[in-house]
């Protein structure tokens, strides 16, 4: 007769642990499961197999979800927490608000309305600001630092797509301060930003969720709760036209046009 097998989720209990083993499935021969909690007199304790500790050491492992191998996926749940306590849940729903901002955006791309776009540009920054800048990179990036796999590989990665993204943005509302709507800049805003906003939540949110414990959690909610009653939004205000800037782009388009018009001057033979 075949040994039974058991599919076992577990936490590693080695508090100090900073390799990505903290928790994760296991697939064990019931005879071999049973060896291993003899280690420990308390119940769901068991000691990790050999090779399974990354730091090469026997840690203690608890017992978060056992069921026979085959009975279906084991729960993948990794938090007990309200949604509201839940860091990268409370993140997803802001990526929504962020995704309906862009659609607005849109509309008044469609509409050539430049003193609507000022504003609904402006808010749009205000949000990556507080979303991207602040609780993603300062809160949980901060807080979880270390804990993720490929070491900051990951973290530099999301970093620079915010970078290129505000600073795309705020290219695009210098344009519009010498009354142009660049449709190249603020279509690659959108294009990027929608990409990102994937990226996070399909497979960045995955990775680093499977690195927190619920305590860490509520470190990171809370934190996230003290940057929303601090942050100040920053007004769009009136749009003004940049005279100086204008008369230099002006400038600039004149001489364009006279080169151009000298090439086709010569490639027409006139």
């Amino acid at each position: 007769m075949a040994p039974q097998m058991l599919e076992i989720k577990y936490e590693c209990q080695h508090k100090s642990c900073y390799v990505n083993c903290r928790e994760g499935i296991l697939c064990l021969e019931e005879g071999l499961f049973n060896d291993l909690k003899a280690a420990y007199l308390e119940e769901g304790l068991f000691r990790s197999p050999r090779g399974v500790c990354r730091l090469g050491f026997s840690q203690p492992f608890k017992v978060i979800m056992m069921q026979p191998l085959g009975e279906g996926p084991i729960e993948q749940a990794s938090s007990a927490l309200d949604p509201a306590d839940n860091p990268l849940l409370v993140l997803v729903e802001e990526h929504k608000v962020i995704n309906r901002k862009l659609e607005e955006v849109e509309d008044h791309l469609r509409k050539r309305d430049m003193d609507a776009l000022w504003v609904s540009t402006k808010e749009l920054e205000n949000d990556l600001v507080l979303h991207s800048g602040i609780k993603e990179e300062e809160v949980l990036f901060g807080l979880s630092k270390g804990l993720l796999p490929f070491g900051e590989t990951l973290v530099d990665i999301i970093r620079e797509e915010h970078r290129e993204i505000i600073s795309l943005l705020h290219n695009f509302r210098v344009a519009m301060e010498i009354n142009e709507i660049n449709d190249g800049i603020i279509d690659s805003v959108i294009v990027s930003l929608r990409g990102h906003i994937r990226k996070e939540d399909q497979e960045f949110f995955e990775i680093i969720d499977k690195c927190l414990n619920d305590e860490l959690r509520l470190k990171i909610a809370d934190g996230m709760r003290v940057v929303d009653a601090s942050f100040v939004r920053a007004e769009a205000g009136v749009r003004k036209v940049n005279v100086k800037r204008a008369a230099v782009q002006a400038e600039y388009d004149d001489q364009v046009s006279v080169i151009r018009e000298a090439g086709c001057d010569t490639c027409c033979g006139h």
